[in-house]
């Protein structure tokens, strides 16, 4: 097997729309022209075009000054030379590199590069090609992602036209090459001039958003096109790994393993793959040959003698694996990984397939019928009810082609870090790469995965779209099938509910566009390629209508906002999470500040104000102010005394308390199963739903998600004669836990305590009342055990207490390698004390905590030598609450 990869250097540049692939030639004549330069001279002025010539390429002429014309000038390359740019890569990176365009996510500059949209941008590269490479029996040519109408012409002759992010370009090329120099072009464009006119299917999806309401009938990532949530960030280019792979006699393009039954230490598992041989008009005697080890060890090794057709072929074995090490998610148990590797020999020749890591376990989403006729939703894992807690995860860039693996693999360590058990990958996003699956296996994070439609009707009526639908459903669940972290595969982001909830009659669609989509095509490729992984047409799903909160998975949005019986009384009613009846939200979400390190970044040097342009530029629009200002003057303090500094830290307060008030009304529901709040990551730094920012940093709600999130936990809330406390251990191990419950007023003194001893199984669950009292104005009820934080009965209602002057203070600092371990305590209640260094990026173990009166608290400071400053976020109580202090003597 040979392979060349056709990754580094390649030369680009951008034509008008009209220079069409069978013009490549004129295209290419320019190869040596005068490189462009990020000079006038070098390039056109939008705003110095004619109006006539501004209407043909950009829209009416009103319009695209408004749209293109800046304070500065916006410019696209010029008719004459070719910049370099980097494949893998995109458009936009390449010219940000080259000087043309400045880095779109810094101040306002999203708006100064939407032109890019409106050329084709041409890739060429030269390459050398060995006899020995032509002498293989295919050739071809591999392109994992090409976003997104492609045309690809190699040696001046038409090889394919391409027209799917979503599914790998691969063809035989073998005919089109030469020993010596060859020349591939890739002509690219961004898909946005394929159905410019109105319709009738994308009627239904517009958006004030989105610069192009045609997205659904591009399969690239929608949310390129702008969402409530991005700005708008036209691109294109080559993505992932591109390379000529020739190969002769028989190799293995597709594998995986499934666990069928667990019997003790013992597991019963089936080898399946998917075998191609060149020649085919011959047989050919093949050897299969494949293992499994783990801790350098062999755990298995197969071997099969096969009489293989030319094409594809297919070969399976069920085996029963002794000792098996399960795979388990994050938290409750080891994320044992076999590695998995298989060759064929034929005519001579052996190809290796790639090594693949897998996992022993079973998975099944329960959803039996309870006794009032709902049902469960709960996904067990080798049999144990996993209670999944996490996050939406959106794609990590709106460039997202430049993510580089590192950025993976910070971010789901970072969920693990925070007790994630799952990722909810959104709809309107993208399949990630291979590395993030891998690191989803390895750190024990569960996948509930859509299909990349999003909140739109799709065009099923069309031959062309479902020849790529089905063409992308098979390659995504072959691709995808044996990771571990797979849990259920999605159809799509709110399409079901959409058509059940949001267009009343007059104005709902004919008939349910998509259908074909969701409900045929991706079921069988689920069945085919990946029959263990449960499947779902939609997200939310299940019950008479896809939303109801009763049923299935719920995007909570209309519980909490749209229905006038159950919505919130003021922002936030937080017995409104108490009552929702919800078994699984996997959609709900509250807004939350950056650090100001990040705001600052993208401020790049310009003032930050709460009423700049580039401040509301980056989400922080009046309707998310309202909500953040309200919640923060109804929870902790009067909003209107902060200044920018003092909103950003209260800001990302209140969202983690909103994040661990929904978390903890989840888990302590004997039906509770779920609570993946939207959303975990984001694509461009913004005020926005997350607890991770787009420059991966920690922002405030982490912590208090984290701590919501633990796999060891105690929850306590006032009941009717005391307290009802809720016990949970996700870990494997049994612990007995000798717990404390009682009062306590906001200066340290307790009233009437009670002890009880909890046996707490491995995965278990358990709730109790306690008979407790006390003056719940001047104090809260308390449960606390050894392993276990404290759990206290306020809840988030802060503004509605007095709190005693905080005497915070750091304890004592000593250093454990690269960490400091910082104790803190205070003699009295308080509520929020947080350490700080002059990085905010730094990470703790733990931060913005309660103190507890004489409780002491150990941070740990990681890889930091610079001593911290301990702070108190102070509260505020409303009139209402001061007016009572002065009436009694408790102080």
């Amino acid at each position: 097997m040979h392979k060349l990869s056709l990754a580094g250097e390649w030369k680009l540049r951008g034509e008008f729309m009209d220079v069409t692939a069978d013009r490549f030639t004129e295209v290419l004549r320019k190869l040596d022209a005068e490189p462009v330069r990020p000079t006038l001279p070098g390039f056109l002025r939008v705003e110095d075009l004619p109006p006539e010539a501004r209407a043909k390429f950009f829209g009416e002429p009103e319009t695209a000054f408004t749209v293109y014309a800046d304070k500065s000038p916006n410019a696209f390359p010029s008719k004459t030379g070719y910049i370099s740019a980097t494949v893998p890569g995109d458009v936009t990176s390449a010219l940000v590199q080259n000087g043309i365009i400045e880095e779109p996510f810094l101040k306002t500059n999203t708006k100064k590069s939407l032109w890019i949209r409106d050329l084709s941008w041409w890739f060429i590269k030269e390459f050398e090609v060995s006899q020995a490479l032509l002498d293989e029996d295919i050739v071809r040519l591999n392109i994992e992602m090409l976003d997104f109408n492609a045309d690809i012409i190699l040696n001046g002759m038409p090889v394919a036209h391409h027209e799917n992010a979503f599914c790998a370009f691969s063809e035989d090329i073998k005919r089109f090459l030469q020993v010596g120099t060859n020349q591939l072009v890739i002509r690219l464009t961004s898909g946005m001039e394929l159905h410019y006119p109105k319709d009738s299917v994308a009627y239904y999806c517009a958006s004030n958003n989105a610069i192009c309401d045609q997205r659904v009938y591009t399969r690239k990532p929608q949310f390129t096109y702008g969402w409530d949530w991005c700005q708008p960030v036209p691109t294109c280019g080559i993505g992932r790994s591109i390379e000529i792979e020739g190969f002769t006699g028989a190799k293995v393009v597709a594998s995986r393993v499934d666990t069928l039954k667990l019997d003790g230490d013992d597991a019963e598992i089936e080898f399946h793959f998917e075998i191609e041989k060149t020649n085919m008009v011959q047989s050919a005697e093949t050897v299969l040959e494949y293992a499994l080890e783990i801790d350098g060890k062999t755990a298995y090794t197969g071997r099969q003698e096969l009489l293989l057709v030319g094409g594809i072929n297919y070969a399976s074995e069920r085996v029963t694996l002794k000792n098996a090490k399960l795979w388990w998610p994050n938290g409750y148990g080891k994320q044992n990984l076999y590695t998995f590797t298989a060759r064929c020999t034929a005519r001579g020749v052996t190809n290796e397939a790639k090594p693949k890591k897998i996992g022993i376990r079973t998975l099944e989403l329960d959803l039996s019928k309870l006794p009032d006729n709902t049902r469960n939703f709960f996904f067990k894992v080798n049999g144990t009810r996993i209670f999944c807690k996490g996050g939406n995860w959106v794609p990590t860039d709106s460039i997202y082609l430049r993510t580089p693996d590192e950025s993976y693999k910070t971010l789901v360590s970072e969920g693990a870090a925070a007790n994630f058990t799952m990722f909810r990958m959104w709809g309107g996003g993208t399949y990630e790469p291979d590395c993030f699956y891998e690191y989803c296996s390895e750190y024990g994070i569960l996948l509930m995965h859509d299909f990349m439609y999003a909140c739109g009707f799709y065009p099923d009526h069309l031959d062309s779209f479902l020849f790529e639908a089905e063409r992308e459903a098979e390659y995504q669940t072959k691709r995808l099938a044996h990771y571990p972290c797979m849990a259920v595969w999605t159809g799509n982001n709110e399409i079901s509910e959409s058509y059940t909830d949001w267009f009343p009659a007059p104005i709902k669609p004919a008939r349910f566009y998509g259908e074909k989509v969701f409900n045929y095509i991706q079921p069988r490729a689920v069945h085919r390629n990946s029959p263990l992984i449960p499947y779902m047409p939609s997200s939310p799903y299940f019950g008479e209508r896809a939303n109801l909160t009763e049923e299935g998975d719920v995007h909570a949005w209309s519980y909490f906002g749209r229905d006038p019986k159950t919505k919130f009384k003021f922002v936030y009613e937080l017995e409104a999470f108490d009552r929702i009846p919800a078994r699984f939200s996997s959609e709900y979400g509250f807004f939350g500040a950056q650090m100001e390190s990040t705001v600052r970044r993208y401020h790049d040097g310009e003032e930050m104000a709460f009423d700049g342009e580039i401040w509301k530029h980056h989400g922080e629009f009046e309707r998310k102010r309202s909500n953040i200002d309200g919640a923060i003057n109804r929870h902790i303090t009067d909003f209107s005394t902060l200044d920018v500094h003092s909103y950003l830290t209260y800001s990302g307060i209140m969202q983690g308390l909103l994040y661990a008030e929904l978390a903890e009304a989840m888990r302590q529901k004997p039906y509770g199963a779920g609570d993946l709040i939207w959303m975990y990551n984001d694509c461009w730094p913004e005020t926005g739903w997350t607890i991770i920012d787009y420059y991966l940093t920690r922002k405030v709600s982490f912590y208090f998600l984290k701590r919501a999130f633990q796999p060891k936990k105690l929850i306590i809330r006032k009941a009717e004669g005391g307290a009802v406390v809720t016990v949970i251990n996700e870990t494997p191990e049994a612990l007995t836990a000798e717990l404390t419950c009682g009062y306590m007023d906001f200066a340290g003194k307790t009233g009437d305590t009670v002890q009880k001893t909890v046996e707490v199984a491995p995965h278990s669950w358990q709730q109790f009342t306690v008979e407790l009292s006390g003056e719940l104005s001047h104090g809260f009820f308390f449960a606390k055990a050894e392993g276990f934080d404290t759990a206290d009965s306020l809840r988030a209602y802060y503004r509605d207490y007095v709190f005693p002057k905080s005497d915070a203070k750091i304890e004592h600092v000593e250093s454990d390698g690269d960490d400091l371990l910082v104790t803190i305590s205070a003699s009295v209640y308080t509520p929020f004390a947080y350490l700080m260094t002059s990085d905010d990026r730094v990470h703790y173990s733990d931060n913005y905590v309660t103190l507890y009166p004489g409780e002491k608290k150990t941070i740990r400071v990681e890889n930091c030598t610079e001593t911290p400053v301990l702070h108190v976020a102070e509260t505020m109580p409303s009139e209402e609450a001061q007016k009572a202090s002065y009436t009694d003597s408790w102080f």
